[in-house]
């Protein structure tokens, strides 16, 4: 994030807010917001990647998924 600029923005925007005279100084850790939303986004999308395997057997294209999600019921 740092590298396209978006810390510096970030740092730039807090700045100016806390130089107005009744703000209320807020913590807030924009690195830790942007991996825990980035974990949402990659878990929600495997979530929908074992929704597919396990309905759809030709989903189950390897034989390590066919053992794990295959028909053992």
């Amino acid at each position: 994030m740092s590298q396209v600029g978006v810390v510096q923005q970030y740092q730039a925007l807090t700045k100016q807010f806390e130089s107005v005279p009744f703000a209320k100084k807020e913590m807030f850790d924009i690195n830790g917001y942007v991996v825990t939303k980035s974990l949402d986004g990659l878990f929600l999308v495997l979530g929908e990647e074992e929704k597919k395997i396990r309905t759809n057997p030709a989903a189950q294209v390897r034989p390590l998924l066919k053992e794990v999600f295959g028909g053992r019921r």
